[in-house]
């Protein structure tokens, strides 16, 4: 029996020692390598976090730079429709205009040819007058010969011009 507490007592004597190494070998690592690597752990979930809300950051930046870039083509459209439809008017205003114009000038040039035309009607009719009235006096002239005087001769000529 005092062998067996004696294998007893070593087996106690070994274990606390074992405890005690184990106890030294635990404190050792955790405070060389669990604290650190908490710390380390720490502080990359710290920068994640901080990585991640600066990336949602950008993105509602992102979103609302889109937005208003969207809002700026949206409303340069409209200016630019804007722009398009008072250059038609324009063009439009400017077209009646020379019409307006020209129709007025070839009103003008109507009314001055018609003018003309007139003019040298009557120019024309004048001179007919005058050659009918002398034709018909040479002939009158031819057939009276030398009964009529340059007097009434005259008088023929001016009557039959107002005749005709």
């Amino acid at each position: 029996m005092d062998a067996i507490i004696s294998t007893f007592q070593i087996d106690w004597k070994i274990i606390i020692a074992q405890l005690i190494n184990f106890a030294i070998v635990v404190f050792v690592l955790w405070y060389f390598a669990f604290k650190p690597l908490a710390k380390t752990m720490a502080e990359r979930t710290n920068k994640i976090e901080k990585s991640l809300k600066d990336a949602s950051e950008i993105e509602d930046r992102l979103k609302k730079v889109g937005e208003e870039n969207q809002q700026r083509i949206t409303a340069a459209r409209k200016e630019a429709e804007a722009i398009i439809q008072q250059g038609q008017q324009l063009a439009e205003k400017q077209k009646q205009e020379t019409i307006a114009k020209t129709k007025e000038e070839a009103a003008k040039v109507v009314a001055a040819s018609k003018q003309q035309i007139v003019l040298e009607k009557e120019k024309m009719v004048t001179e007919i007058k005058k050659e009918i009235g002398e034709l018909v006096t040479m002939a009158a002239q031819k057939v009276i010969a030398e009964k009529l005087t340059d007097k009434k001769d005259q008088e023929i000529i001016e009557n039959v011009i107002k005749k005709i």
